[in-house]
């Protein structure tokens, strides 16, 4: 377990997102693993086994506000669409021991990742902006 931890640490410090466009959000039709193909690269690189991820989603019907993957208990990333577009504007990683690690943010809502935050022991260690 402590070496998995520290392999998925030591990936998410070279993590980079596969684009600058935001993912679109997973659709509630999406959650008996439908999801893995279209999400697939936005994981590629944590050493997560997405057959283990799990996906929930929170709001409504038609289109969600937060999507959630989940390894057993441990939160591995959250999906956030702020503004209701059906894409995700806001990208939470976190480490083996649940805490925050990187967040990938497109905060004037264009659909492109502007921000890239990287945290070492709850704090901002690092911020790239594209």
């Amino acid at each position: 377990m402590i070496v998995h931890a520290l392999l998925i640490m030591l990936l998410q410090a070279n993590w980079s997102p596969p684009s600058r466009q935001m993912p679109a959000m997973p659709l509630h039709s999406e959650l008996n693993g439908g999801w893995r193909t279209d999400c697939a690269p936005w994981f590629a690189g944590l050493g997560e086994d997405l057959s283990e991820v799990r996906l929930t989603i929170e709001g409504g019907r038609g289109q969600p506000s937060l999507a959630r993957f989940a390894n057993g208990p441990r939160t591995v990333e959250t999906w956030s669409d702020r503004n209701g577009d059906g894409r995700a504007d806001m990208i939470e990683i976190d480490d083996a021991n649940g805490a925050r690690s990187l967040m990938l943010i497109d905060s004037d809502f264009d659909g492109r990742a502007d921000l890239l935050r990287r945290y070492s022991e709850g704090a901002v260690q690092q911020e790239q902006r594209f």
